[in-house]
């Protein structure tokens, strides 16, 4: 593996943490287990409302901003496209 290859998958991780940890805040359960695959509205229970206050809790948790012009209800599948989105948005 080299370098950028693992700098990369340790950025990826620290994404997908932020996302566990604001779905945790948000929902009011521990969700830190949660899979790449599982559904944010389906599986994991997270509503319109929410989705919002989640994406201001990522926000504060990476200390970054995100541009609600790039959003997509795409981004909001799983917590691996959502994850993605934050990646993508934070810069990595």
């Amino acid at each position: 593996m080299t370098e950028n290859t693992a700098a990369t998958l340790t950025d990826r991780a620290r994404y997908l943490d932020a996302v566990r940890q604001g779905l945790t805040e948000v929902l009011n359960k521990d969700v830190t287990g949660a899979e790449e695959g599982a559904r944010l509205f389906d599986d994991l229970g997270l509503d319109s409302s929410s989705a919002l206050e989640l994406l201001i809790t990522i926000e504060e948790i990476l200390d970054v901003q995100f541009d609600a012009d790039e959003l997509e209800m795409t981004h909001f599948e799983t917590v691996g496209s959502l994850a993605d989105f934050v990646a993508a948005e934070a810069g990595a």
